[in-house]
């Protein structure tokens, strides 16, 4: 092939790309819809898979372009679940549910996916104190909550420095109500800093066998390999392991590329 040949392949190659990607997030979302829906009306096993696996990349190519919802990451896990995918089923219900913590669905639909796993896998529990305490803060967005907290935080400097100038007891007491909203927004801030959620991921894979140290050598650290689903903690990384810590407690060593963090990385993100 000559080079003007090559350059005009890639030319049209580049225009194709350019098209698919003009293609409005309504435009994907309906094909991604009708896709979901075909599938739900194919008898056949094969064919049927195939159908919910397509309305899968749809729905997570939008999710990369665009601007996520709840509804949005609900539907790709619903159809990953068609798909018998389960690790991206939880992976996109638990991200549904760190844009909106009380959304139905994915609640309904995250307990579900759950119960597929074998019984001996553990599973989260109830959210614990801290979680319990803070339970709004991921709903509302981390720059407002750091301006409501500089606001609280600046009323209690005016107040506590007035009344040092003019040795007033009730604006001492004024302080108390802005510096405890302070001291509560300020620990949802931590909370976040602290990478609880980057740090929670879910088993992507069909299986990962956790090992009981960060080498392909070392023993399997259970019975059995983790299958897709499993939902842990990141504890550490170290080259292309991670230490992990599941819901019981117990830790063991993961191969990176079996591991999805809930937390969309950038690449995710677009």
């Amino acid at each position: 092939m000559t080079r003007l040949g090559i350059g005009l392949l890639a030319v049209l190659v580049f225009a194709a790309t350019a098209a698919a990607d003009l293609a409005s997030p309504q435009e994907a979302l309906r094909e991604a819809a009708e896709t979901y829906a075909k599938g739900l009306d194919t008898e056949r096993r094969g064919p049927r898979l195939e159908e919910f696996r397509r309305s899968q990349r749809l729905f997570a190519s939008v999710a990369a372009r665009h601007v996520a919802t709840a509804a949005l990451y609900t539907n790709l896990g619903n159809a990953a679940l068609q798909a018998d995918d389960l690790g991206a089923a939880v992976l996109a219900y638990r991200r549904a549910l760190e844009l909106d913590a009380d959304y139905p669905r994915a609640v309904q639909n995250l307990d579900h996916a759950r119960s597929l796993l074998p019984s001996w896998v553990p599973r989260p529990g109830p959210a614990d104190a801290l979680d319990s305490l803070f339970f709004w803060h991921r709903s509302v967005p981390a720059p407002i909550r750091e301006l409501l907290a500089a606001i609280c935080f600046a009323v209690v400097a005016v107040l506590w420095a007035a009344s040092l100038r003019w040795d007033q007891s009730a604006l001492r007491n004024a302080a108390v109500l802005p510096g405890l909203v302070w001291l509560v927004v300020l620990g949802s801030v931590v909370l976040d800093s602290g990478g609880r959620v980057r740090g929670e991921a879910v088993v992507t894979v069909a299986e990962a066998v956790a090992r009981a140290a960060d080498s392909r050598l070392a023993p399997s650290a259970f019975p059995h390999p983790l299958p897709g689903g499993v939902e842990l903690r990141i504890l550490e990384e170290r080259s292309s392991w991670l230490r992990v810590r599941l819901a019981n407690g117990r830790d063991a060593w993961l191969n990176r590329s079996s591991v999805t963090r809930i937390a969309p990385s950038e690449a995710e993100a677009g």
